[in-house]
């Protein structure tokens, strides 16, 4: 009987409900409090996830545990997969054994697909996207998962959140991932669906709906710089400046309702620096131990 098995036997009459949060590489802070959560016997009910939160939460829920999630990683950063994908060329700065995610963001934050990107649906296909997930996440239906699991998107007419919770899991981590601007929205079920980040970072209430149990919600978002140099404002740097206030109030709305808030110290990393995985993880860990009588208490409250 595998780790997870043991908890989920104990039933929802026990365990918290996690919502993990996006934020691209910052997101690898998951994989520290989920650590943290097994090293304590802590039963998880349920996981919404939106973007890295959908990918983290899937990978767990199929591997078993953070160990094989975190070797999966590790195997992912270190291939070669961008030379499978033609469509991404390379800048010089890039190596082939650099994955795609990072290869792809080093293009946008030199701005090397501005242009293009004003007559295209995306920077990156679907194609790319899945193959990554492909990489990462088992093939599995996410009704089949071992606990009741939701990929969070946000439909492109309505604006609204939509919890995932039936269905190919791959297709659904992938569109839960698929950064406005850079990945197309993906069309499922009659509608065009994308990042669910853009209305629901952090999916505490689609985490609430899932399972009747205390909810647990991980913040990896970003934060205002508070000693970013006012001489050095750009017009760009005030885009970007305002885009994180705005993510950081909303994300405030968010979490006010859940039983918990982690916050991994992860601030001022940028998503696409995912070799940081290392201090990612401890990250999340620290944070998660932080609170360990608090998320021991929450398990056990009766629902």
């Amino acid at each position: 009987m595998g780790f997870l098995d043991f908890l989920f036997r104990r039933g929802p009459r026990q365990g918290v409900v996690l919502a993990l949060g996006g934020g691209g590489a910052r997101g690898l802070a998951h994989l520290g409090v989920l650590e943290v959560i097994e090293e304590a016997g802590i039963p998880v009910a349920g996981i919404a996830g939106t973007s890295a939160g959908a990918v983290v939460g899937a990978m767990w829920l199929t591997l078993g545990n953070t160990r094989e999630v975190l070797k999966r990683w590790k195997e992912f950063l270190a291939s070669d997969f961008p030379s499978h994908l033609p469509e991404v060329r390379l800048t010089e700065e890039v190596s082939s054994r650099d994955n795609l995610l990072l290869s792809f963001a080093q293009r946008l934050q030199q701005g090397a697909q501005v242009a293009l990107a004003l007559h295209r649906r995306g920077l990156v296909e679907h194609e790319d996207l899945e193959r990554a997930v492909a990489f990462l996440v088992p093939e599995a239906r996410i009704e089949s998962l071992p606990q009741p699991f939701a990929a969070v998107v946000t439909d492109f007419a309505t604006g609204k959140a939509v919890a995932l919770t039936r269905g190919n899991l791959r297709q659904a981590v992938a569109a839960s991932s698929a950064v406005p601007g850079v990945v197309p929205p993906y069309g499922l079920d009659g509608r065009y669906v994308l990042d669910g980040g853009v209305v629901a970072e952090v999916p505490v209430e689609e985490a609430r709906a899932l399972v009747p149990r205390p909810v647990v919600a991980v913040d990896v978002g970003d934060l205002p710089d508070p000693d970013e140099d006012p001489r050095r404002i750009t017009v760009p740097r005030v885009l970007m400046r305002a885009n994180v206030m705005t993510h950081a109030r909303l994300r405030q709305v968010l979490v006010a309702s859940a039983d918990l808030v982690i916050r991994p110290e992860v601030w001022g990393m940028h998503w696409s620096e995912f070799r940081r995985l290392s201090e990612a993880v401890e990250a999340g860990r620290k944070a998660a131990r932080s609170c360990l009588n608090r998320l021991r208490a929450l398990a056990l409250r009766r629902a």
